[in-house]
């Protein structure tokens, strides 16, 4: 069952990986006076996972992982992210042992400023109806893995969350 548990337990591995992340990016900020807030949501339906805030800069994060080695070309983001303030995508890999990421991937603007366009490509439904189509759904787009940035460290995915933090010493 090695590989076969990251579908078959695809929503623990959701849930491993979202802690994780928040350890890496919770400890990050500690050691630097620069406390997170989290607030999780209960479904995805408005297109964030989590709420992340920091130093007054908001976050509304669709969290997507991926395995290291794996052959994701592309994820698939809500349209009602781009909404929210300060949308983004963290798209993590991850090693398929021990869930850690061995890097990030990155789709968002500056800290305070709104998610980049989507592009017009319409996902479609994973099964399909009585007659085996795959319709297309509208508020889902298709964003190629080439626009999302390559982060090899929490360190550089928090300051992309909450910039650099020089705006606080005075």
């Amino acid at each position: 069952m090695p590989d076969d548990k990251h579908s078959l337990r695809s929503s623990t591995r959701e849930e491993y990986v979202e802690y994780i992340l928040l350890a890496a990016l919770c400890s990050f900020g500690w050691s630097r006076d620069r406390f997170v807030e989290v607030a999780r949501t209960q479904t995805d339906a408005q297109g964030y996972d989590l709420v992340l805030a920091c130093d007054g800069v908001m976050r509304h994060v669709q969290l997507k992982s991926s395995k290291a080695g794996g052959r994701a070309a592309h994820q698939k983001v809500n349209t009602a992210l781009a909404s929210k303030p300060g949308g983004c995508v963290v798209w993590a890999v991850v090693d398929p042992e021990t869930l850690h990421p061995v890097e990030y991937r990155w789709f968002g603007g500056a800290p305070d400023s709104e998610l980049p366009d989507l592009g017009d490509r319409r996902a479609r439904h994973t099964k399909g109806n009585a007659q085996g189509v795959k319709s297309l759904r509208d508020a889902i787009r298709i964003v190629a893995k080439s626009r999302f940035e390559t982060l090899r460290t929490p360190q550089e995915l928090f300051h992309r969350l909450f910039g650099d933090g020089k705006e606080l010493e005075c």
